[in-house]
């Protein structure tokens, strides 16, 4: 009987570990599956033909009914209109409200009264009469109707508690408003006023004056639905919500948010106590819940935009917002549809991984999703989903994991700061060559192939890089000539053969110097291909002598008045060498040329054993994993990066050799802009020389050539390792204080080093 009851224990075990394993299956393959749970279409309100309000910007609820406003400055001088609409139920606005504004005058922080009228905050501001150089700043809560009527107006300034706190800031400020009840809240200068219904004076709250009294210097006041009113209180490293007493302004309970609060905006819910916002969706949240839960995804519906604010919900799955045209720049109002799951187009989701935050990658993904039948890009922004304000690297840390664990994503957004020489070396990314060699619609003859080959390893080509930016050092070519690529050496002798005082760099401490280095010229000590290191050698003991030449750090007495007097013209007077540059287009290499030195110049580099010591600094660096089941999507998606289309319009020296040969032409004309009227305006690129304006002319034709040829010559990526980069800090900080030679750190660094690649090839 034993026997039995433990062999049917057995199966039980092993059928409950059976579904918690499929169970957990589930859950992996759901995260793969389309997101449909998130959608929502969306519906414009437009204005009616012929206004002139520019922006609908706001909404409110105002009793029964719900409003649209905003602000009309058609009229001449300073005057303007703040124009209400009636929102009705087929989504058009419907009768006009006007409130007119006089000069010198302004309304804001509405909030809507019991009885269909509306609290605000008037502000006038004028130079006084009797005083000209007095400037007047006189604020009131005022009761007004949606015409413009004001049923009443107290004077805050003239309030006996509102002097004292005057006085006490030497200023007088007043910036939001709430209605709970029968009562009116004003926060003014740190501290909240009541109000009755009629605008008398009832008291003011002032700070923290008891254990668990708010502490309202920089709280924001919140009413939801039930009548409770909520804090948002912003702290050193988070943010955190209370319930508070509107009678004692006291703390009743306070709730911690999850993840980075600071992101998230907050609006009354229904179904939710609030709804919140970041720069991805909406969220639910109930105080005490340990979790937000997600009610709308930006990208699972397609919106090119990342940012709703005003929210005003309707129902659970309904809501009015408003969010700024990518098109026209100006704030709409519109009305927000929850989409049926079963509504939504079943397609094959390819994942897309990146550590930061890109909007160009997120509107490419959005982009590819509203146009493509088959597949959909499903963004996993591992920022927004695990960094908190403790470790803003967490989010990084956590990609890295996964990866290394064998979860990688079908396409990755790579970041300088990763270990992509791991990844090629452990066979994790794919050979991009063949996909753009196999494409009908592009040539990869047409592309720049020193980028192509910055990003190969052994013919192979592991990412791709759409734009980028080269990372170098300019001089004087009076001093280093016209050739690109120095040794150490070579630049000691030039720093030596100047007047003393002169700076190599400036603003650069040894650390900041030392990191340049090695993220410019610090893989010549390391092939990651073999897995050697040649840190023992005397290419890198003379890097480190170099370093050493700069101060430990940069005190006070550094950044002088004179300093900043003498900063436009250090490299002009030759009081200083060489100026860092981040070059994103053949513009700035001219305005550096003509503006910042004067003449001729030359991208030097840094100092390097191998004379290479400029950088590819990739704008964007997209990868395919090389075992993605959907490889032909994730090349669907990728090859949009390097259509003419995309090519056109990047802010960056393009990786197509026909949008810079264009480039090379634009570089030999004037800037311009177009206006309004869709004319051409032309002006002067300008820099400023003690105080005076300079024309920078455009390049001449051979300028331009000679630049864009240089541009071909560039084949050293930018790298960033901060795990070696501590190696060596750690070690070289005894070379450094004088405890130990230049030889000694420099064999020890190879030791770690060494170490250090094996571990991660």
């Amino acid at each position: 009987m034993k026997k039995r009851i433990i062999l049917i224990g057995f199966i039980l075990i092993l059928v409950f570990g059976m579904t918690a394993c499929k169970r957990n299956g589930e859950k992996d393959n759901a995260k793969k599956e389309q997101s449909k749970d998130y959608v929502y279409r969306v519906e414009e309100i437009s204005m009616p033909e012929g206004e002139s309000v520019q922006n609908i910007s706001q909404v409110i609820r105002i009793k029964d009914s719900i409003y649209a406003f905003g602000y009309d400055w058609s009229d001449e001088g300073d005057n303007y209109k703040i124009k209400f609409y009636e929102i009705m139920e087929d989504g058009t606005l419907g009768e006009q409200h006007l409130i007119e504004v006089e000069q010198e005058t302004s309304y804001n922080s509405f909030a809507p009264a019991a009885d269909g009228n509306l609290y605000c905050i008037k502000n006038k501001y004028y130079v006084s009469v009797e005083n000209t150089e007095e400037y007047i700043d006189e604020y009131y809560l005022v009761k007004i109707t949606l015409d413009g009527e004001e049923l009443f107006s107290t004077k805050l300034n003239d309030i006996p508690q509102l002097q004292e706190l005057y006085e006490e800031n030497g200023y007088f400020n007043v910036y939001n408003l709430i209605a709970v009840d029968d009562s009116v809240y004003v926060s003014c200068m740190g501290a909240y006023c009541r109000f009755d219904s009629n605008g008398n004076f009832v008291s003011i709250a002032k700070g923290q004056d008891g254990q668990n009294s708010l502490d309202l210097d920089g709280a924001s006041l919140l009413p939801i639905s039930d009548g409770r009113v909520i804090a948002t209180i912003y702290g050193e490293t988070e943010m955190s919500l209370a319930l508070v007493d509107m009678e004692t302004f006291t703390i009743k309970e306070e709730y911690q948010l999850p993840g980075l609060s600071y992101n998230y905006s907050f609006y009354e819910g229904i179904g939710y106590d609030l709804y919140l916002t970041d720069s991805y969706g909406v969220y639910g949240y109930n105080l005490g819940d340990e979790a937000i839960t997600k009610l709308m995804s930006f990208i699972d519906s397609d919106f090119a935009f990342s940012w709703i604010g005003n929210i005003l919900p309707i129902s659970e799955k309904e809501f009015y917002a408003t969010y700024d045209d990518m098109e026209t720049g100006k704030s709409v109002i519109a009305k927000f549809i929850k989409v049926d799951p079963s509504e939504v187009k079943e397609k094959q989701i390819i994942t897309l991984a990146m550590a930061y935050s890109d909007w160009t990658v997120r509107m490419q993904v959005i982009e590819f999703n509203k146009s493509n039948e088959t597949y959909r890009i499903d963004l996993q922004d591992y920022s927004a989903l695990y960094s908190t304000i403790e470790d803003y690297s967490a989010g990084i840390s956590r990609l890295n994991t996964d990866i290394a664990s064998g979860k990688v994503p079908d396409i990755i957004l790579l970041d300088s700061s990763m270990p992509i020489d791991s990844y090629i070396s452990k066979g994790l990314l794919e050979d991009l060559k063949p996909y753009i060699e196999n494409d009908s619609e592009l040539d990869i003859n047409n592309f720049m192939p020193n980028v192509i080959e910055a990003y190969s390893v052994d013919g192979k080509l592991y990412s791709l890089v759409p734009f980028y930016n080269i990372q170098t050092l300019l001089a004087k070519s009076a001093d280093v000539g016209t050739t690109r690529g120095w040794s150490v050496k070579q630049a000691c002798e030039l720093w030596d053969s100047k007047p003393e005082g002169t700076e190599f760099l400036t603003g650069v401490d040894r650390e900041n110097m030392l990191r340049n280095c090695m993220n410019m010229a610090g893989s010549q000590f390391i092939d990651w291909e073999s897995g050697k290191c040649s840190f023992d050698s005397d290419d890198f003991i003379q890097m480190l002598e170099f370093i050493n030449r700069f101060p430990e750090e940069l005190g006070d007495d550094y950044f002088t008045d004179s300093y900043w007097e003498n900063y436009d013209t250090m490299l002009r007077d030759g009081k200083a060498l060489t100026s860092i540059q981040y070059l994103s287009d053949i513009r700035s290499f001219n305005i550096a040329e003509k503006g910042n030195f004067g003449e001729d110049i030359t991208m030097i580099g840094f100092p390097a054993g191998d004379g290479d010591g400029s950088a590819i600094m990739p704008g964007l660096q997209l990868a395919m994993s090389a075992k993605s089941a959907k490889k032909e999507g994730a090349w669907e998606f990728l090859r949009s990066f390097l259509v003419d289309e995309y090519q056109e319009d990047i802010y960056g020296f393009p990786i197509s050799i026909k949008r810079l040969e264009e480039m090379k032409v634009e570089a030999t004309q004037k800037p311009y802009y177009t206006d309004e009227d869709g004319n051409r305006i032309e002006y002067d690129d300008t820099w400023y020389v003690s105080g005076v304006e300079i024309n920078i002319d455009p390049m001449t034709k051979q300028e331009a050539e000679e630049f864009v040829q240089e541009l071909y010559t560039f084949t050293q990526p930018y790298k960033t390792d901060e795990s070696l980069f501590d190696i060596i800090q750690e070690e070289a900080s005894a070379y450094f204080a004088g405890q130990k030679s230049a030889r000694d750190v420099a064999s020890i660094i190879q030791s770690r080093a060494q170490l250090y690649v094996n571990e991660n090839r």
